[in-house]
Formats: structure tokens, C-alpha cells, sequence
């Protein structure tokens, strides 16, 4: 799966079902969300990941905030009611439209269309708080891993990034174990999808340990890593918390 493949899924949903491709609640398919409801769990997400911070002793510089894979804005609408400035990132262009749509903090929130593996639109050092969640699961790991690196270029000293992704068996390119996790996380999966008539929407993950041997190589210091829960099988959802140095 590429990321054209990704972008390509989520223009589909963000024409047809946008909310519930941010949220899959199961009684809100077919644009059976409240609107009010879904951006509500927004803001309580972000109330809780403040909260979450705060347990760790982390105090955020509430200046500028960037949601990446944001989707139609959820969790950026409710940054902006903690920062004076939040940025929305994502693949998706029609999600971006829809976004803009329910922007109610006029330049306050900035949505931008992000469709390669890097963040070189954004500047370095130009951020306080990055948030990701239920997002970068949803790309070829690869393009995830250089994601997490970009986190911290753009990140102000001192910034911190909280993200979950989840975690599994670590394989190493060109072993039997990564052909086969492509193989099954790739064509096999597509082609069942498409007999089912669904966009294919792919789960991926990155083993813990990789995923902080890139924030230390990002110049990312970890403060914590926590399990969410299984995801399937040997995969965890993990929320990883970094500071950058």
C-alpha cells in the first residue's frame, strides 16, 4: 500500500461518510453523526490528552498546535481552545474541504493538504505541540516512520509531541517476516476489500523499540510510552510522549 493508495481511500470517505471515517462508531455509519456529538469527543479527547500531560509533569507552551492526519478538524477545532494558533494536516483533500467548513476560529486554525512521506511545508522549529492519533496507523510504515522524525524537526526546543501508533513484532527489511506482513497487510487485504466493496482502510503498525530509536534520532527525548489496549493479536495501540531537546 502506497500513500496514493491511502489519499486516494480518504477522498472516497470524505465525499461520502467523512465523520464516521474519523470516528467508526458503529451507529454512525452513513452520516448518522451528530455534529455536534463528534466534534464534542474531540474536545474531550484533547481535555484528556492536556490531562495526560499533566500527570507527567509537562507543561506545553500554549502558542501554536498542529493536529496531523486531522481529518474534518476534530481534534483541531478543539486545540484551538487550548492554543492561540492550531494547524490541521491531512492526506485528504475532501477532508480538508470538510474541515473548512466547520472551521469556527477563523485564522486562529489553518488546514493544509499533506500528501508525501515528509512535513516539508511546515517550517522547522515552528510548533509547541504536535497531537496524532488514529492516524499514522493508517499509512505504510515506512512513510509513519519519517512522520515521527518530522515531529521533532518541526517542533520548537522544548516542544512536545504526543502520538499513538500501534506496536508489534519488529521485522527487519528483507526478512521472511516483513515479506510476509506485506504480503498480508498489502494485495490480500485489498483484494478482500474490494469483494466487499470497501475502500481499503489499512492498519499498520511500528515496533516500539523502533519507533524510539527515531525520537532519539530526531533529537526527540521519550518521557513516556503507554498501552492503550490490543489492537489485534500481537499488536498494542501505544501513546508515545517526547519532548524535543
Amino acid at each position: 500500500m502506497t500513500l496514493k493508495d491511502v489519499q486516494k481511500t480518504y477522498e472516497v470517505y470524505g465525499k461520502e461518510d467523512p465523520l464516521y471515517a474519523v470516528l467508526s462508531r458503529k451507529d454512525a455509519k452513513d452520516t448518522k453523526w451528530d455534529t455536534d456529538e463528534f466534534f464534542a469527543t474531540g474536545r474531550q479527547e484533547i481535555a484528556d490528552a492536556m490531562r495526560h500531560l499533566a500527570s507527567l509533569g509537562i507543561e506545553v507552551n500554549k502558542d501554536r498546535a498542529m493536529d496531523f492526519g486531522c481529518g474534518v478538524g476534530r481534534l483541531t477545532q478543539a486545540l484551538c481552545e487550548e492554543f492561540s494558533e492550531a494547524v490541521g494536516v491531512d492526506i485528504s483533500y475532501s477532508m480538508i474541504e470538510n474541515a473548512e467548513k466547520h472551521n469556527k476560529f477563523g485564522d486562529r486554525c489553518e488546514y493544509r493538504v499533506n500528501t508525501t512521506d515528509d512535513l516539508a511545508q511546515l517550517n522547522d522549529d515552528s510548533f509547541d505541540f504536535v497531537y496524532s492519533n488514529i492516524s499514522l496507523q493508517h499509512s505504510p510504515p515506512e512513510a509513519s516512520s519519517r512522520y515521527i522524525a518530522e515531529f521533532f524537526r518541526i517542533l520548537r526546543p522544548g516542544g512536545v509531541a504526543l502520538f499513538q501508533i500501534p506496536s508489534g513484532p519488529r521485522h527487519e527489511p528483507g526478512l521472511l517476516g516483513a515479506k510476509i506482513y506485506s504480503i498480508k497487510r498489502g494485495p490480500l487485504r485489498r483484494f478482500w476489500k474490494r469483494i466487499r466493496r470497501m475502500p481499503p482502510v489499512e492498519i499498520h503498525y511500528i515496533n516500539q523499540s523502533l519507533v524510539e530509536e527515531i525520537i532519539k534520532a530526531s533529537g526527540g527525548r521519550l518521557i513516556d510510552a503507554t498501552q492503550q489496549g490490543s489492537v489485534r493479536g500481537s499488536r498494542i495501540s501505544m501513546l508515545y510522549c517526547a519532548i524535543r531537546d
